[in-house]
């Protein structure tokens, strides 16, 4: 049985799959999303929103640029989202003290701040007393720099205003879908089929499943080309926001919320797809926060949850053209699904409609 469908299959609603699905409901674009569970059950609504494009690159790259751009764009997308759906995402450019509390990642911090105003980044090295001006409630640290320019976001408003936004621009959602391969035929695409032998037909499909993209078949990734790093995040609740903006150490971050939360993280463990909360965990969590910020210790602690990045062994994602004519990737993110999610559906949408993308995509090719 054939199923007549959209111009655009995009597998996955998590922010990816739903930024794409906006991005490409503004240009006009039919478009079917498919998830397999509910739209945002895996990652994209468990990260801790964190828009550090400076403080997450480790080196002059594509990667580095890259988030820079998308970072750059999150302004525009935030007040567009408000006015077609209501919803203030709590995005805040609100800083990011870095702090270092022994003589390695005091020098670790010194040569990340040196490269990156080498670049033209906007980063200051900063004495005790100038950080604890910027943020009064951190513990005593050997070295700290601050980046004006980091931001941050709620990723469950995030997720449901683009959920929302793309449904407004005539996306339409199917929850509970399971797609068995993406069907090619003469080295085109030709759309999806379903659990059950339906095959849901396209001329564009585009795969944003996350940690489980590579498990379609069809889709030219090796076993190994993605797998899930499982990340564990406690959520504390304090009666006043005890801080201004992101805090980050080697050991936690603490991302804050206006009222009063705040999402400590993360941990980075390959143990596949088991998803705990693991006592060591919370416990190294907890620790490295009231290290941070020692008043921390008298928080509620609310909830603590895992869930799976999608990893790739250089650890640049998979955007842009796959094997066959119209099959297009746009997954393993990593750390920063957030963070690019306006970039790659911007990119996404691009070259779908035969336009050059915003950045240059060969270093995020699957064949690169």
């Amino acid at each position: 049985m054939t199923t007549q469908s959209p111009e655009v299959i995009v597998v996955g609603a998590g922010v990816m799959g739903c930024a794409i699905a906006l991005e490409l409901g503004r240009r006009g674009a039919s478009v079917r999303v498919l998830e397999r569970s509910v739209p945002g059950a895996e990652a994209s609504s468990a990260a801790a929103g964190m828009l550090a494009a400076q403080v997450e690159s480790h080196e002059q790259g594509p990667l580095s640029s890259l988030c820079l751009a998308s970072r750059e764009r999150f302004g525009a997308w935030a007040g567009e989202l408000a006015k077609r759906t209501g919803i203030d995402v709590e995005h805040r450019v609100c800083g990011l003290l870095r702090v270092a509390f022994d003589d390695k990642d005091a020098k670790i911090l010194e040569e990340h701040a040196a490269w990156q105003r080498a670049d033209g980044q906007r980063v200051e090295l900063l004495t005790e007393a100038q950080a604890r001006a910027i943020e009064p409630a951190i513990g005593a640290s050997r070295a700290a720099a601050h980046y004006p320019e980091e931001a941050r976001v709620d990723p469950p408003r995030w997720l449901r205003a683009l959920r929302i936004g793309a449904e407004r621009a005539g996306a339409r959602f199917t929850s509970g879908a399971l797609v068995r391969r993406v069907v090619v035929r003469d080295g085109r695409v030709a759309g999806v089929e379903m659990e059950g032998g339906d095959i849901l037909e396209a001329p564009h499909v585009v795969i944003a499943a996350g940690s489980w993209s590579n498990l379609v078949p069809g889709v030219p990734l090796g076993p190994s080309a993605i797998r899930p790093a499982r990340g564990q995040i406690v959520e504390l609740m304090t009666p006043i926001p005890p801080l201004r903006g992101i805090v980050w150490s080697s050991a936690a971050y603490l991302s804050p919320r206006d009222d009063g939360r705040i999402l400590v993280g993360s941990t980075l463990e390959f143990v596949g797809f088991e998803r705990l909360v693991t006592a060591g965990a919370v416990h190294d969590l907890i620790g490295g926060a009231m290290e941070m910020v020692p008043s921390l210790r008298g928080a509620e602690m609310v909830r603590a949850w895992s869930a799976f990045r999608p990893h790739t062994p250089d650890e640049l994602p998979f955007i842009g053209p796959a094997n066959a004519r119209g099959l297009w990737l746009a997954t393993g993110h990593y750390r920063n699904g957030i963070l690019l999610s306006p970039i790659t559906a911007e990119i996404i949408a691009a070259l779908i409609a035969g336009e050059a993308p915003p950045v240059d995509v060969g270093p995020f090719r699957v064949d690169r």
